[in-house]
């Protein structure tokens, strides 16, 4: 038995989980839609650099969930997934991947940067059986903003802060961000990444034995090369 890591926004499932449910929230009322309007030039500024990124998406969060209480906020999240229907949004090469580890008898985590309280209920839904490290918020000003985010060298952090130390396996990932996250395994697997990405990548893994691109369209077929 090992561990076996995956991302899921563009891995697991086919597009930006967190995003999603923002996009729902600021869209639940017309004022709140105003609000991201209003602050639409400083989002489109923070976003320009790679560091800010976190705080443009807490802003456009904490428009759309100030004054929304806890319980409120778990209801919304419950009929989002529920309207998502997530098995029909998972990509079919990370499900078949995530059910051969599981099968197996492998301890699956998803590790993403999506936040707690929608990664967990997304997760309950692929499969009760998987763990999840997810970055965190907190109340700020009587909305929600970011606090850790499971991004990047945190996502090794946080990995290791759950319990997960040594004996992984595999991880899957599909950004140069993931890196810190794939240097953890024997096997890396990129998933859909570009040639240019793939070197990136491959030229920050020093841990892997074995380095394996993986195809994993939303429909069709997957095709895994080991990268030369």
């Amino acid at each position: 038995m090992a561990w076996a890591l995956f991302d899921l926004d563009d891995t697991l499932l086919d597009h930006d989980s967190f995003t999603r449910l923002t996009l729902r929230l600021l869209a639940r009322s017309p004022m709140r839609a105003a609000g991201a309007l209003i602050v639409a030039p400083l989002v489109a500024v923070a976003f320009a650099r790679r560091s800010w990124r976190v705080h443009a998406g807490s802003l456009l969060l904490w428009v759309g969930t100030v004054g929304v209480d806890d319980a409120r906020l778990r209801g919304i999240v419950r009929d989002h997934v529920a309207d998502l229907d997530v098995r029909s949004r998972l990509r079919p090469g990370g499900a078949a991947a995530l059910s051969h580890h599981l099968d197996a008898g492998d301890d699956v985590v998803v590790v993403t940067a999506c936040a707690d309280l929608l990664a967990t209920p997304l997760c309950r839904e692929i499969d009760p059986r998987v763990r999840v490290v997810a970055s965190t918020l907190r109340r700020r000003w009587g909305g929600l903003v970011a606090d850790r985010h499971c991004h990047g060298p945190s996502k090794a952090a946080m990995i290791a802060a759950a319990g997960v130390r040594g004996g992984v396996g595999h991880a899957y990932g599909d950004s140069v961000s993931d890196a810190p996250m794939l240097d953890l395994a024997d096997t890396a697997h990129l998933v859909n990444m570009s040639d240019a990405d793939t070197a990136r990548t491959r030229g920050l893994l020093t841990g892997p034995g074995l380095v394996v691109r993986a195809e994993w369209p939303v429909r069709g077929r997957t095709r895994n090369r080991p990268d030369r």
